[in-house]
């Protein structure tokens, strides 16, 4: 079952960050089940990104028709060339989890009744997994990238 037009505007305006609140994530890795989650301790459920609060990890969403692109990007120090595949492994890993946890804020606010009412069910699209890496300064003895993480999910 595809989405309707008014649960697509839901979805967009779920994920849309152009004003009001921010694209970094606020990303809480030890709560109390230990799972990972967006601001746990906030009151209001407010999880995405606030104001005044440094992160260091952006997540957009981008759409396709019925794919979903969910980006997180993150700025690592690679250091010496010896290190720098354990940093990037360490990246995608932490890349990974802001992407999980942004994935069932999504849902999670989609089956609010005053949202859709319904469960968003999404399947990860074979092989869409991308890890981008761009080197800021390649002379800098820290070696400063920007990783750039990409997973597609077919919404149903």
């Amino acid at each position: 079952m595809s989405l309707s037009f008014e649960e697509m505007n839901i979805l967009g305006n779920l994920t849309n960050d152009s004003f009001g609140r921010g694209s970094t994530n606020h990303f809480d890795f030890k709560n109390r089940q230990g799972e990972a989650t967006y601001n746990s301790g906030r009151p209001d459920g407010y999880t995405m990104g606030g104001t005044g609060q440094n992160s260091s990890v952006a997540t957009k969403v981008a759409f396709a028709g019925n794919v979903m692109h969910i980006t997180s990007l993150a700025i690592i120090n690679l250091g010496s060339i010896g290190m720098q595949h354990k940093e990037i492994a360490s990246a995608e890993n932490e890349l990974n989890q802001h992407i999980k946890a942004y994935l069932s804020w999504i849902k999670k606010e989609f089956k609010k009744k005053e949202n859709a009412g319904r469960a968003l069910k999404v399947k990860p699209v074979k092989n869409s997994e991308t890890t981008d890496i761009d080197m800021i300064n390649h002379y800098a003895s820290t070696r400063r990238a920007y990783v750039k993480r990409t997973i597609c999910f077919e919404i149903s």
